[in-house]
């Protein structure tokens, strides 16, 4: 079933369209009656031409109908009566629901808004059996659900109120041979027991480089969306993600992990400025050597000159040259050295610097091939950081889309939920009902924002408003028509809205 917003018109009941595919069945199987009775070339002529065949079976087709129509009816008018003044709802916790209810209480009202956590599945059960008025669920009616609540005559109609979405992404300006994944890709990334530690293990294209999974904790609410929608864990564990899984406390975290610290880049750019510094001392060390060494020459023939000037009794005068000489190279010595020791410290420095700026430079290139999901709301505050994959479902309807608030809005982007209500045309006909929906659509932006969801489109918020008020005819959820099948055909079971 596509979302409401996908088709604002009305179509044909499902009365109707039974009776359609009925008739050109019955059709169908006249024509083909009169081919093989045509073919025989010595046959009698037949005793009921296609005509009566194809008058009898719409003739049985309106009995049908009828009988049905009856009992429908019938049904409808055993369903309990809803109490006065009350709306019940039933549905999952962790949506918007509950705290619109309060709200709604707290507005002055005389209506009474109550809402139990019984799950989805029992949830449209009540809302067919007409014990309740509104389901609130992540989910669309199943055909089995959408068909019981035909039985009893309830016609549903379902309301958006906003949408959530989870981003699988990498460092944005990064690249890992591919910006396309299937649902199954992202789900053997994570699984628990996965064997995948490098991109290129995905298959062709992606890049040899390592891939390391992290993302949100237990207590993110990204992390129980993530676990039942791509892991299929109703009660998502760390036991259903692999081992060497990083878990974050904050979104932050799990940012960090992928895109690196902004330190980190920092120092990253400033290598090679660092690095000409580093070289420039190192030369400077290296031409200062001999200077040392030559001072070092020049102290000991100083000292020799001394010795020997006292060995051979030279004159007074010419000692104490000999000795001021050698004051002299010690003098030069101590400062070549005190220069050297100078440039040493320098260097020490310059490398100590540079050596952290080698370190960020590889921590950065190591978060090349780090992934992490996020709520949308989250990546949208920072997409000038991360590079979300498009994701395509296994069987490969929708391939390779990009998240955005259109295609999560739509749930044409597969990895997104939309937040629905779903009520039935005779709920919708009550005031408290009418009351209630109203006030939940004109908050519905509002709350989304606040929740870190996707908020729906005003204009299509207007439309549903337009459907609770009487102004415009809601749409119906509606069965596919199902088509005529050989036997070699299964029929289609996918659930669409009225068109």
């Amino acid at each position: 079933m596509t979302s409401p917003m996908t088709s604002l018109t009305s179509g044909p009941t499902s009365t109707r369209t039974r009776r359609t595919h009925r008739t050109r069945t019955a059709l169908t199987a006249g024509l083909a009656a009169f081919a093989l009775l045509g073919l025989s070339a010595c046959s009698e002529e037949p005793a009921q031409d296609a005509t009566d065949i194809v008058a009898d079976a719409q003739a049985q087709d309106y009995r049908d109908d009828q009988a049905e129509s009856q009992r429908v009816r019938e049904a409808y008018r055993q369903l309990p009566q809803p109490t006065s003044g009350t709306v019940r709802i039933s549905g999952n916790r962790g949506s918007l629901t509950p705290d619109e209810v309060f709200a709604f209480n707290q507005s002055g009202t005389s209506t009474d808004v109550s809402m139990t956590y019984d799950g989805e599945d029992a949830a449209f059960a009540a809302l067919c059996s007409g014990e309740i008025d509104i389901v609130d669920s992540s989910r669309e009616v199943t055909r089995a659900e959408l068909e019981a609540c035909r039985r009893v005559g309830l016609d549903l109609v379902q309301f958006q109120v906003a949408s959530d979405a989870i981003v699988v992404a990498t460092k944005n300006e990064s690249d890992v041979g591919g910006d396309c994944l299937s649902t199954d890709q992202v789900r053997e990334i994570y699984r628990a027991g996965s064997p995948v530690t490098r991109w290129s293990q995905l298959g062709d294209g992606f890049d040899d480089v390592p891939l390391k999974v992290g993302g949100p904790n237990r207590e993110n609410n990204a992390f129980t969306f993530f676990g039942q929608y791509v892991l299929g864990a109703p009660q998502p564990a760390m036991t259903n993600l692999r081992s060497d899984y990083r878990a974050f406390d904050t979104d932050q975290g799990s940012r960090l992990f992928v895109v690196g610290r902004e330190k980190d880049y920092d120092l990253a750019g400033k290598l090679r400025e660092r690095s000409r510094k580093r070289e420039l001392i190192k030369q400077q060390l290296s031409d200062w050597y001999p200077v040392v060494n030559d001072a070092k020459d020049e102290v000991q023939v100083a000292r020799e000159e001394v010795a020997k000037g006292q060995r051979d009794q030279r004159p007074l005068a010419t000692q104490q040259a000999d000795q001021a000489r050698l004051q002299r190279a010690i003098a030069a010595l101590e400062a070549a050295q005190r220069r050297m020791r100078v440039l040493e410290a320098r260097k020490r420095e310059i490398t100590a610097v540079w050596e952290r700026s080698v370190n960020a430079r590889k921590r950065v290139q190591a978060s090349r091939g780090n992934v992490a999901y996020f709520r949308f709301s989250y990546y949208e505050l920072f997409e000038e950081q991360l590079r979300p994959f498009e994701i395509t479902t296994p069987e490969g309807e929708r391939n390779c889309i990009f998240p955005s608030q259109q295609t999560i809005t739509s749930g044409e982007y597969p990895l997104a939920r939309r937040m629905l209500l779903t009520t039935t045309q005779r709920s919708l006909e009550r005031n408290e009902v009418a009351e209630f929906l109203l006030h939940y659509l004109k908050n519905a932006e509002d709350d989304a924002t606040r929740a870190r969801l996707v908020s729906v489109p005003a204009a299509d918020i207007e439309v549903q408003k337009a459907w609770v008020t009487g102004d415009a005819e809601p749409v119906f959820v509606e069965l596919d028509p199902e088509p005529i099948v050989t036997t070699d055909e299964q029929p289609s079971t996918s659930l669409q809205p009225a068109r």
